[in-house]
């Protein structure tokens, strides 16, 4: 995948792939809460937990997530890239670590 090296060093683009990835370990708690309520856990305790750590967890991930994706974005030089190219660069970069290379 060719990611312009900007978005290497930018931190507003390592803000938006750490708040994606607090997105996944969210989506993950959610399910295995879903799968705990499912298996015969108490339901109202569970369902309360689950309700307010999705609705905070999610709009502070999606918030930051955009905010940075959306600055980072503004800070590429010309040409920019297009959003979709960008959204699969985010996916990609939340997903596989990259090394930190020395700048030149």
């Amino acid at each position: 995948m060719d990611v312009p090296r900007e978005l290497q060093y930018n931190g507003h683009w390592k803000m938006a792939v750490w708040a994606l990835r607090v997105g996944y370990v969210r989506l993950a708690v959610a399910i295995a809460g879903f799968i705990v309520m499912w298996l015969g856990s108490t339901p109202r305790v569970l369902a309360v937990g689950e309700i307010i750590w999705l609705a905070a967890a999610a709009a502070a991930a999606a918030a930051v997530t955009l905010a940075g994706f959306f600055r980072s974005r503004h800070e590429l030089p010309e040409p920019q890239l297009g959003f979709w190219s960008m959204r699969f660069i985010l996916i990609h970069d939340t997903v596989h670590a990259r090394p930190l290379a020395p700048r030149s």
